[in-house]
């Protein structure tokens, strides 16, 4: 079982509050002790918690029981906080790598029960601001790492069998986000310019790059091979800090066969304001979902343009979609309080909602 967990934000980013209230029934009961994890229908949650502050987490969310069964399981089990900005989860088979940005770290866990891996190290360190992990294979990982604020950025080559980095790959991006492997190719979103860098894991090297829209922040594989990749466009501001359309630009979303990446598709958002976010994939891995301008958007792989009706008019931190029966999870993140997520139909019709931890930003299923 592999299943990756992927969140999109940023630091010093700001949450907009929905234009559309939904009055909601809240089934999450007062929790006194946390319960014990079950085996399966389960979502974890990534929570970023506070910057600067090492309160991020992960909540377990149980499908059949319908409950938040621990808020924080990594300190339930492991009695120690998981750190700094908890960024994004990955899973291979039974072991959990969760990526903390600002602990310069990836936590290790056994699953289901969340428990720190006992191998030679318990965490993965030697890491500079990390973002996205995924696994080529068993034993060998790549994580993408910011490095610092307005430099390049890099890659690192994880030995999963001891937990410890092989080798770093220099890449001509900044801001490296989320990451893709796609057989003997690792797709890296270098999110700080327009570039996909595209690594060779035989020479663990950048080979290459791939021009796309501005920013790009998440990449998907869809059920016929072809890469997507959706860029978030610059938002630019003005004197009093408003998005001023004039220094800002569109939105786009790329799709091309790693076989032919020069011969790339290109669809464009009709606002400088709407940042698109979050690229999902349904079940079938033949409908795209996205956030864009205050709602969720969703299309078909072969659908030639952008849609232009949300099917969820609301503005979410993070999204998931179960690829079991395609349920919508959308996270709400209010800073300063914990925050919570709310489960919609494939209709986009809501169903319930729960609350978790401080800045929800991705789901995972497992």
């Amino acid at each position: 079982m592999s299943s990756t967990l992927f969140s999109f934000s940023a630091f010093g980013r700001t949450a907009l509050v929905g234009a559309t209230a939904l009055a909601l029934f809240s089934c999450d009961p007062e929790r006194s002790q946390p319960e014990p994890l079950q085996l399966s229908n389960n979502v974890f949650i990534v929570n970023e918690g506070n910057f600067g502050t090492p309160n991020g987490a992960v909540s377990v969310f149980n499908i059949a029981s319908k409950k938040v069964t621990d808020p924080d399981i990594f300190k339930t089990v492991n009695s120690r906080p998981l750190g700094d900005n908890v960024q994004s989860m990955t899973v291979v088979d039974t072991v959990g790598y969760v990526v903390v940005t600002q602990s310069n770290k990836i936590e290790v866990v056994r699953l289901p029960e969340f428990k720190t891996v006992k191998r030679s190290v318990k965490t993965i360190s030697g890491l500079a601001k990390p973002r996205y992990f995924a696994a080529l294979s068993a034993t060998k990982g790549y994580v993408t790492e910011w490095v610092d604020y307005g430099v390049n950025g890099r890659l690192s080559v994880i030995n999963l069998t001891t937990n410890t980095v092989l080798k770093t790959i220099p890449l001509s991006g900044k801001t490296p986000e989320q990451l893709l492997v796609v057989g003997n190719k690792v797709y890296v979103a270098n999110s700080g310019g327009n570039t996909i860098s595209v690594i060779n894991t035989t020479t663990d090297t950048e080979e290459s790059v791939i021009t796309v829209g501005d920013s790009p922040n998440s990449l998907v594989l869809d059920q016929s091979g072809q890469v997507w990749v959706l860029c978030g466009g610059i938002v630019g501001y003005d004197a009093n800090y408003n998005i001023d359309p004039a220094t800002s630009t569109k939105g786009t979303l790329h799709s091309f066969l790693p076989a032919s990446p020069t011969a790339i598709q290109r669809l464009q958002f009709a606002s400088t304001i709407g940042f698109p976010g979050h690229l999902q994939l349904n079940g079938a891995k033949n409908q795209l979902y996205f956030t864009y301008s205050k709602g969720v958007y969703r299309m078909n792989t072969t659908d030639k343009v952008l849609p232009t009706t949300p099917l969820i008019r609301r503005n979410f931190y993070g999204l998931g979609i179960d690829p079991k029966d395609n349920t919508i999870y959308g996270a709400i993140a209010p800073f300063s309080t914990a925050g919570r997520f709310i489960r919609y139909q494939p209709t986009g019709t809501a169903i319930d909602s729960f609350t978790v931890n401080l800045l929800p930003n991705a789901f995972l299923f497992y």
